[in-house]
């Protein structure tokens, strides 16, 4: 399966901490390294927080979770988190069977989810 996935940064409400990216396509083995140099690439030094949006991600594998949580330690040792907004039925089920729901912050609302990280880059700053 050739498979392709496209990765647009997004506003992110004015915090230069915060780089909101959205998802759209399939994320599997045949793109998986290509996403992770582009985030690697689009993440800029002041990047604390990444918030993905996955309402237009319409597949991921394996290979696509693993490439997911190579991002979340890529941002851990920034002091950072990933957070994942918008996942659809068939995501959310494979992130509960697989036990990484809680490897991540996951909501429904990007407002909540920028709250959150604004809230986790308050909380290190202090």
């Amino acid at each position: 399966m050739t498979a392709s996935v496209e990765l647009t940064p997004a506003p992110s409400g004015g915090d230069d901490r915060i780089l909101v990216v959205a998802l759209t396509g399939a994320l599997d083995y045949s793109n998986a390294d290509r996403l992770r140099e582009n985030v690697g690439d689009t993440l800029a030094p002041e990047h604390r927080e990444l918030v993905l949006d996955l309402s237009g991600l319409e597949f991921c594998d394996s290979t696509g979770l693993r490439t997911l949580l190579d991002i979340r330690e890529l941002l851990g040792e920034r002091g950072g988190a990933v957070s994942l907004v918008n996942l659809n039925a068939r995501l959310t089920k494979m992130f509960r069977i697989t036990g990484l729901i809680k490897a991540f912050s996951v909501t429904t609302d990007l407002a909540e989810a920028l709250g959150a990280a604004r809230a986790r880059i308050r909380s290190s700053s202090d």
